[in-house]
């Protein structure tokens, strides 16, 4: 029992550090979450993030040696000049006395030892997983730190120069990540802020006007260094963008010329093995040869031309079209691969399906992956089945549309797949052994929106998927 109760009695101490240390971890644990979300906001590609965190990374040395440096310098400017200036003017208002001299030596020594902290962290290789945080404790150390001894000593410290200053060289070394700039503002200047609201004074400032005039200076200089950041920060968001759209282009042409030509090739080897050596190539076959050799020709010229970026980099040359006839063409040039894969075709198409004014290149691309997908991601033996039927719109301010579908009895998705199947570069790791669709559906779905309509699927796992989009009727 004596045992029992010495261990009981020692454990009292643990659980008093324990109740101490939880609160500041669930502080910091939601620090960390809030950091986050302020300075990765949302449709940014993960490609932009990691370049704009090397890049603050690769910039916090200079912005920390730089500061040292001129702080290091405007202190010796301070105590080996102005100081001994004025107090040889022999000004009462002017002379600095000791005990002030002695504040601002213990505001300079605080601030150099936080810049020489940070300096350490920076050489901690765990500190690259919290850059935004070294980048808000740098601007802490050089300015809040005089602000909170200056608390303790009753005073509020006003150095809008020296505020002015360093947003400024912080602006132009790290041009990235607007939102943590604002953030490093507030937490400094609020502070200022939150103490003057609680009576306390700065003995140098004699007037109010003087906080009312450096204040607007003050907020003017951090807006200006904050919209230059935001817009060369959108700028290259907007160029990372751009590559991002050229890289998808290039990679879906790339990927849609190789069904026509791989389509040809199982034509001709299917048609030497039944007809032999001199066998004479049928007209049929030849239309459908050059018909394939055509559109290849069509893909390779929509890679040179110039795309709209207003419809994310798909250029239509709309027309007049019969989507049924669009759809049979699509289904004779699979002929040779659902022969292979023993898949078996069904139609369900409406009667009198009206003309639709759509680029028919651009369809035939859709209803290519959709197919090709469908094919490549089921066993033998598929059953696929279309479908395209006039949807009446229920609004006099809408057109009706049309709304096709392509279903299958495959071994369909999870819903989480289906949410994000026609997102750029998509991957998920139950239903389909490898779900490597992103770059096929994505630009699906940019075809899709290029034509005002909508594009989706409805699948659950071993039930089969049915992709269904609309198109406006004119």
């Amino acid at each position: 029992m004596n045992n029992i109760q010495v261990n009981i009695i020692s454990s009292k101490p643990i659980m008093k550090n324990i109740s101490i240390i939880l609160p500041f971890r669930i502080f910091f644990t939601r620090y960390l979450s809030t950091l986050r979300r302020i300075s990765q906001p949302a449709n940014v590609s993960q490609e932009f993030l990691n370049w704009r965190h090397h890049l603050l990374m690769s910039r916090l040395p200079w912005l920390i040696w730089i500061t040292l440096i001129a702080l290091l310098t405007i202190i010796l400017l301070t105590l080996l000049l102005t100081i001994p200036s004025l107090n040889a003017s022999g000004d009462p208002k002017l002379v600095v006395h000791p005990e002030q001299l002695y504040k601002y030596v213990q505001f300079s020594l605080t601030q150099i030892l936080g810049i020489i902290l940070c300096m350490v962290l920076l050489k901690h290789p765990q500190i690259h997983r919290h850059s935004q945080s070294l980048f808000l404790l740098i601007s802490s150390c050089l300015l809040l730190l005089p602000q909170i001894i200056a608390t303790l000593y009753g005073e509020a410290q006003f150095d809008p120069l020296a505020w002015i200053l360093f947003y400024a060289i912080q602006a132009i070394l790290i041009p990235v990540n607007w939102r943590l700039h604002l953030l490093s503002q507030i937490i400094v200047i609020g502070y200022f802020i939150l103490v003057r609201l609680l009576g306390l004074r700065d003995p140098d400032v004699t007037l109010n006007a003087g906080y009312w005039v450096a204040g607007f200076y003050t907020f003017l200089i951090c807006a200006v260094a904050d919209l230059g950041v935001f817009l060369y920060e959108s700028a290259l968001k907007r160029e990372f963008d751009l590559r991002q759209q050229l890289r998808v282009f290039l990679h879906a042409v790339s990927h849609d010329l190789r069904n026509p030509v791989l389509g040809i090739v199982m034509t001709l080897k299917s048609f030497m093995n039944s007809s032999g050596a001199d066998a004479k190539i049928p007209q049929q076959l030849l239309e459908q040869l050059i018909a394939g050799g055509e559109r290849q020709v069509e893909l390779i010229n929509t890679l040179l031309e110039t795309h709209s970026t207003e419809i994310h980099g798909i250029n239509l040359h709309s027309q007049p079209i019969e989507i049924k006839r669009l759809l049979n063409s699509v289904l004779t040039d699979f002929q040779p691969f659902f022969k292979k894969a023993n898949t078996t075709i069904f139609q369900e198409i409406s009667p009198n399906i009206p003309l639709i004014n759509a680029d028919s290149l651009q369809l035939r691309r859709v209803y290519e992956n959709l197919i090709s997908n469908a094919l490549k991601y089921n066993r033998p033996g598929l059953h696929l089945t279309f479908n395209i039927e006039v949807i009446a719109s229920k609004s006099t301010r809408k057109s009706s549309y049309l709304r096709c579908t392509v279903s299958d009895n495959g071994v369909g998705m999870t819903q989480q797949q289906c949410d994000n199947l026609f997102n750029l570069y998509t991957s998920g790791p139950n239903c389909r052994q490898s779900l490597s669709l992103g770059l096929g559906l994505y630009m699906c779905r940019l075809i899709i929106t290029a034509h005002a309509g909508e594009i989706g699927v409805i699948s659950n796992c071993g039930t089969g998927s049915t992709f269904w989009f609309t198109l406006p009727i004119q």
